[in-house]
């Protein structure tokens, strides 16, 4: 039998998500992947019911992105500006949806004592995969905001994989209304079926089906996406006819990884911030199911 997440750390990561929601901040903060750290400027505001974001990288190349009401804007290196659809995005800080009590089969939920970040006391939250077939995340988590200040992607060993830290936040003043609710979160949406052309066996432990839309593309072809999730970790799958230039075989970058193959004249690829085996186990059963048509 697993045991339940105390109450007192599934209340502190309710706090977390619902602090990274309503409140507004802006503050410094620096990124370290593939051994490669990074700073970034980030303002975060709630206003009139709408969440405003803004991150200016204030290393190497000038970058920035902005998210406001249901667009993003970013400029690349270049000074070029490009604006698209947020798609409900969760934005930088991915709090949204984490629900302990659904995650005890696959992760252990866990307090792992306290620490100082950005000169302020923080309690340490675990959630730690049980196998090497999802990442899990640290987070320290601000004992007065209820922030996290300092988040790690780790694996099962809880070894970090990328790490996001605030090195001073300050909170900005609000005009008290909270942002409106969007759509639920992937995380908690139910256990759709698989239907048509496509199936979907021996998925990875734990993964379950829960949307499936069709992307359409600019030549008017649509790419089928379904999205698989344990209800932290998720990963993707995108399907398209015809193409000739698609994956073969693997790739990643950090801890996103990806497969690609083609199954009976389709393009078929796997992406997700998970590790490799768990998007190799998920495209080795993806079958098409011609007596469908």
């Amino acid at each position: 039998m697993i045991a339940a997440p105390s109450e007192d750390v599934s209340a502190l990561l309710a706090r977390m998500a619902e602090a990274v929601r309503v409140l507004s901040y802006e503050g410094t903060v620096v990124y370290l992947h593939e051994n490669r750290l990074d700073a970034l400027s980030l303002v975060h505001r709630v206003e009139k019911g709408q969440v405003q974001e803004r991150l200016i990288s204030l290393s190497g190349p000038v970058q920035a992105t902005a998210r406001q009401h249901d667009r993003v804007m970013c400029v690349l290196p270049n000074g070029h500006p490009i604006s698209v659809e947020a798609e409900n995005g969760p934005g930088f800080l991915d709090a949204k949806g984490i629900d302990p009590t659904v995650l005890g089969r696959y992760y252990r939920i866990a307090a792992l004592g306290s620490a100082r970040v950005a000169g302020r006391d923080t309690d340490v939250v675990g959630i730690i995969p049980r196998d090497n077939l999802r990442y899990g995340y640290q987070f320290h988590i601000d004992r007065k905001t209820a922030l996290p200040l300092k988040s790690d992607l780790i694996d099962a060993n809880r070894e970090p994989l990328e790490q996001l830290m605030f090195t001073a936040i300050s909170l900005q003043p609000s005009d008290g209304e909270p942002p409106r609710d969007g759509p639920p979160s992937v995380r908690n949406a139910p256990v759709a079926g698989s239907e048509g052309e496509w199936r979907f066996e021996d998925p990875p432990a734990g993964f379950d089906l829960v949307m499936h839309n069709g992307l359409k593309q600019t030549d008017d072809s649509t790419v089928e996406h379904y999205l698989f999730t344990d209800r932290l970790s998720s990963y993707s799958v995108y399907i398209e006819a015809g193409a000739s230039d698609g994956l073969e075989g693997s790739a990643n970058i950090g801890a996103v990884h990806a497969v690609g193959r083609r199954v009976d004249g389709y393009q078929v690829t796997v992406v997700g911030e998970v590790p490799l085996e768990t998007v190799q186990t998920a495209i080795a059963g993806v079958r098409h199911v011609r007596s469908a048509h």
